[in-house]
């Protein structure tokens, strides 16, 4: 039987959207709709009026064709002035919108009142590179209609937007000005494709006018025989918990966050924020003033998912937060399985508008590339999730997904890693049932991914496993620390690192690898981190970089109680009795005890003081 035969025609395409519609949802979100419905209304009558049809609209896009390029371009032109217009009529900025446009004219298919392929992708690509206000074209509408109109344009030349070159005109309007965009020939192509596989690591930051130099000179401090760089002079970069719009289900969105994220925390040439800093900052709903404050973030990253028919739409802004101005913006439209390529695109694009020379370092393709489908890296982003809890509940449904991972076949080396976790969580909140056996298979697993695969992730969880459970022999531990840091700001590398250097007494070394890990993640919500940093900082009697660390944090009510027992011995040492009574109440209501204080600070000298001074203030039991 032959094949239903595809059915395929050549039209005009106009793409629009709304610029900065993120930011001004998360501000606004009535006056949002009711302003994109308003707009909308404007828009679809318009193109009514000039032959055209709607086909598609998803969120905040309109897709319609037109028998006609003239038309096409003469409605988008009078769609942008009618909606300048409107915007100097409103009231306030709340209630302005703007508008960018894209027209193409090409080949597409048809299916029922949709249509989808070449035609429809460059004129996205082509409202992706319109100004705010403004229209682009391409080359061959402009060719049909540059004497038939009384209109100006721009040769912009041949652009790369994400896979592809399209020769783009701006169509000249009022309010818009004249711009000159560099040419990028085809054969650039293959090479952008070639940062994104390698992955990156970044030289040079440079944005609005200012300039971050790499500091090789800041903070380097060369501990056995590697070099580790405190950042502390780097530009820190927030990635908000992306939107699932038409659903409550948030799984995709929140993976999206996390992978960007994890993805965004390997370039050393930045600071990200961790993800649990990022929920927080959701959770407390703090405005764009108080985050740039708090955080000392300039640049964050946000957006939304929304599925719509075979595919998903995601939605990226970059915004300056100083400025409190949307930077850049676009829309990739994709099948799901296809997230791990538009996770590197969208990246590098990201980097690109931030100019940023990117330069290689392939550790992140090496592991993006360990899963097949993006049902496997959900699992594997839920498994981080619930392995982090450090809880019965959360090891049980850890099992759960290790299971799942097999069934799907997922690499070996993966499930190895994972397994191996997994196990060190089990012996840690002692529910594993046969301990020597699970000791010999943390092992066995270890030496496999170190031999089979060997990233920075693999060389952490063996320097654990060294330590904690094999030879704990601290040279032999130690030895993988270099592998496990050098390639990558993965917080939990950091942390092991530091637990390591702490567990073995070399609390100085293990300081800056903790400062590290808490500068992506000022709200640590386990603190672990925390409470080493301070149990170091103790055991070297800084006791007032303890309370510069700290600040107001120390007023966190679910702050550990052995912090605020180190903190209530400092306020008594200064002389704040009354004080140094409610952390001390605080931190026994929050579980110290005295049996921990040597657990905690793991130096004798330091736990005798620790508990004479709080022996002054009540019992320790």
């Amino acid at each position: 039987m032959a094949e239903d035969k595809v059915e395929r025609k050549v039209t005009v395409i106009l793409a629009t959207d709304v610029v900065g519609y993120s930011s001004k949802i998360e501000q606004n979100e009535t006056q949002t709709l009711q302003t994109l419905k308003a707009c909308r209304e404007i828009i679809e009558g318009l193109i009514g009026e000039h032959q055209g049809r709607v086909f598609n609209t998803a969120g905040d896009s309109v897709l319609a064709e037109f028998p006609s390029a003239v038309e096409a371009v003469l409605c988008a032109s009078e769609f942008q002035r009618t909606i300048k217009e409107r915007n100097d009529s409103v009231d306030t900025e709340a209630e302005q919108m703007e508008f960018r446009a894209g027209i193409n004219m090409g080949d597409v298919v048809i299916e029922g009142d949709n249509l989808y392929g070449e035609g429809v992708n460059v004129a996205a690509r082509l409202e992706a590179l319109a100004q705010s206000g403004g229209i682009c074209i391409s080359k061959n509408v402009h060719d049909i209609v540059y004497n038939k109109m009384n209109l100006s344009f721009t040769d912009l030349g041949e652009q790369q937007v994400k896979d592809t070159v399209v020769h783009a005109v701006d169509v000249s309007l009022d309010g818009t000005g004249q711009r000159k965009l560099p040419g990028t020939k085809k054969a650039q192509s293959s090479t952008r494709m070639a940062y994104l596989v390698a992955g990156l690591a970044i030289v040079a930051l440079l944005v609005g006018g200012g300039v971050w130099w790499w500091q090789t000179g800041v903070g380097v401090e060369q501990t056995e025989g590697h070099e580790k760089v405190a950042r502390d002079n780097l530009p820190i970069i927030l990635v908000k918990p992306f939107k699932n719009l038409g659903s409550e289900d948030t799984s995709v969105s929140n993976a999206i966050t996390e992978s960007l994220i994890s993805s965004l925390s390997r370039y050393k040439g930045i600071s990200v924020l961790s993800s649990s800093t990022s929920f927080h900052i959701l959770e407390a709903k703090m405005p764009d003033s108080e985050i740039a404050d708090k955080f000392r973030v300039k640049h964050a990253i946000q957006g939304s998912v929304q599925s719509f028919g075979k595919n998903t739409r995601l939605t990226v802004e970059l915004n300056d937060l100083s400025k409190s101005k949307v930077v850049w913006s676009d829309k990739v439209d994709f099948l799901l399985d296809d997230i791990f390529k538009v996770q590197d695109e969208i990246g590098n694009t990201i980097l690109g508008q931030l100019q940023i020379t990117a330069v290689g370092g392939q550790e992140e393709a090496k592991w993006m590339s360990q899963f097949e489908t993006f049902e496997q890296y959900l699992l594997f982003l839920n498994y981080e999730t619930e392995w982090s809890k450090y809880t019965k509940e959360g090891y049980e449904n850890t099992l759960e997904i290790l299971e799942k991972l097999k069934s799907l076949n997922t690499n070996k080396n993966v499930i190895d890693y994972v397994e191996a976790w997994i196990i060190h969580e089990g012996l840690f909140l002692g529910l594993s049932k046969e301990k020597d056996e699970d000791i010999k298979k943390l092992e066995d697993l270890t030496n496999s991914v170190v031999q089979n695969r060997g990233n920075e992730r693999d060389y952490s969880v063996r320097a654990l496993v060294e330590f904690t459970y094999l030879s704990k022999d601290c040279s032999v531990a130690k030895s993988y620390i270099p592998k496990s840091i050098d390639n990558s700001n993965i917080r939990h590398n950091l942390i092991t690192a530091g637990y390591i250097y702490h567990a073995c007494g070399d609390y100085d070394k293990s300081i800056p690898y903790l400062h590290e890990a808490l500068r992506s993640a000022p709200v640590d919500k386990g603190y672990v981190a925390s409470s080493m940093l301070v149990a170091d900082l103790y055991n070297l009697g800084k006791t007032e970089e303890i309370k510069e660390f700290f600040g107001d944090k120390i007023n966190n009510e679910n702050m550990m109680g052995m912090i605020l027992w180190v903190y209530a011995s400092i306020e008594l040492e200064n002389g704040n009795t009354e004080k140094a009574k409610e952390l001390f109440q605080r931190g026994k209501n929050n579980g110290a005890r005295a049996k921990w204080i040597f657990g905690m600070l793991r130096n004798k000298e330091a736990a005798a003081k620790l508990t004479k001074s709080l022996e002054s203030l009540g019992s320790l039991d």
